[in-house]
C-alpha cells in the first residue's frame, strides 16, 4: 500500500475520532451551560417573588406607608422595586427561551455522537500507525520519525482549518444577529422619544411596546448566535499545532459579561441607548475576533504548504 493512501486513511480516521471528542465536549459544555440557565430562572423567580411581597406590602395600609406618602418615599421605592422586577422578568423569559435552544442543540450533539464508535476507531487507527511504522522502516527507515511528525502536523492544520471555517460561519451569524437587534433598538428607542416628548398618544405608546417585544426578540436571536459562537470559538482554542495556536479567550470573557448585562441595560426605555452602546461594542468585538480567525487561517494554510513541500522532499527516495 502505497504512502499517501496510507496517509489519507489516518487523515480520516484522525477527523472522525477529532468530531467525536469535539463533540463530547460540545456535549459537556451545553449541559454546563443549560444548568447555568436552569439555576439563572430558579434564583431569578425567588427574587421576583421576594419583590412581589414587598410590593403588596406596599399597596396595604400602614402608619408607615401613610408617612413615606407624605415624603413621596412610597412611589420612589414603589418605582425602584417595579423597575427591579421588570429587569427580572426579562432575564428569566431569556433565560426560559435559552435553555430551550440548549436543550435543541443539545439534541443535535446527542445524534451527531450516536453512530461513532470511538473505541473502534481508535483501534483502527492503531493498526494503521503499525502499518505506516512497517512501511516507513522498509522504505526509508532515517526519515521515518520525521515524516511521521510532518504527518501529524498536516492533519492537526487541516483539523485547526476546519474548526475556524464553522467559527468564521458561526460568528458571521452572529453579526447578522447582532445587526438586527441594533436595528430594532433603534427603532424602539425613535417610539419611545416620540411617545415620551412629543404626547404619540395610544398609538405611538402601542408601536412602542410592539417595538421593544420585537426587540426582546430579536436580543435573544442574538444572544443564542453568540453562545454558539462562543462554543464554536471554544472548539478552535482546544486545536493547536506545533506553530499554530488560535487566543480566543478574551472574547469569550467580553461574552458572558454581555450574556448577563445586555437585558438589565434595556429594560426600561431610558436605558434603550445604553444597550444600543452595548450592541454596538459588541458587534466590533465579534468584527475584531473574526479579522484574527481570518489571519490565522491564512497563516494555517502557508503552514500547510510548507509542510506537504518538506513530506515531498523526503519522500523522493
Amino acid at each position: 500500500m502505497e504512502w499517501r493512501q496510507l496517509q489519507k486513511e489516518q487523515e480520516v480516521i484522525h477527523t472522525q475520532i477529532r468530531n467525536y471528542e469535539r463533540f463530547c465536549e460540545q456535549k459537556s459544555l451545553i449541559e454546563g451551560q443549560i444548568e447555568h440557565a436552569r439555576q439563572d430562572i430558579a434564583y431569578n423567580t425567588a427574587v421576583l417573588n421576594k419583590i412581589r411581597q414587598k410590593l403588596d406590602k406596599l399597596e396595604g395600609f400602614s402608619f408607615m406607608n401613610l408617612i413615606r406618602t407624605w415624603t413621596g418615599q412610597q412611589d420612589e421605592l414603589r418605582a425602584e422595586k417595579i423597575d427591579k422586577a421588570a429587569v427580572l422578568e426579562l432575564k428569566i423569559n431569556e433565560a426560559k427561551k435559552i435553555n430551550q435552544d440548549l436543550l435543541k442543540d443539545l439534541e443535535q450533539v446527542t445524534q451527531k455522537l450516536t453512530p461513532i464508535n470511538h473505541s473502534q476507531l481508535k483501534e483502527e487507527l492503531t493498526r494503521l500507525k503499525a502499518k505506516k511504522k512497517e512501511y516507513l522502516q522498509l522504505h526509508n527507515p532515517a526519515k521515518a520519525h520525521k515524516l511521521e511528525h510532518l504527518v501529524d502536523e498536516e492533519i492537526l492544520t487541516k483539523q485547526l482549518m476546519k474548526e475556524i471555517n464553522e467559527a468564521d460561519e458561526a460568528g458571521e451569524v452572529a453579526l447578522s444577529a447582532l445587526g438586527k437587534a441594533a436595528a430594532s433598538l433603534h427603532s424602539a428607542g425613535s417610539y419611545s422619544t416620540w411617545d415620551t416628548f412629543f404626547g404619540g398618544g395610544l398609538l405611538a405608546t402601542h408601536l412602542k411596546h410592539d417595538s421593544l417585544d420585537k426587540s426582546e426578540s430579536y436580543l435573544h436571536n442574538a444572544q443564542i448566535a453568540l453562545q454558539r459562537f462562543q462554543n464554536e470559538l471554544l472548539d478552535v482554542q482546544n486545536m493547536s499545532t506545533e506553530s499554530l495556536h488560535v487566543e480566543t479567550d478574551g472574547f469569550v470573557k467580553f461574552a458572558d459579561y454581555f450574556f448577563d448585562d445586555i437585558f438589565s441595560a434595556w429594560s426600561v426605555h431610558s436605558k434603550i441607548s445604553t444597550a444600543r452602546e452595548q450592541v454596538s461594542r459588541v458587534q466590533d468585538d465579534v468584527h475584531n475576533t473574526l479579522r484574527r480567525l481570518h489571519e490565522k487561517q491564512n497563516k494555517a494554510k502557508e503552514y500547510l504548504v510548507e509542510l506537504k513541500q518538506e513530506q515531498t522532499v523526503l519522500l523522493e527516495f
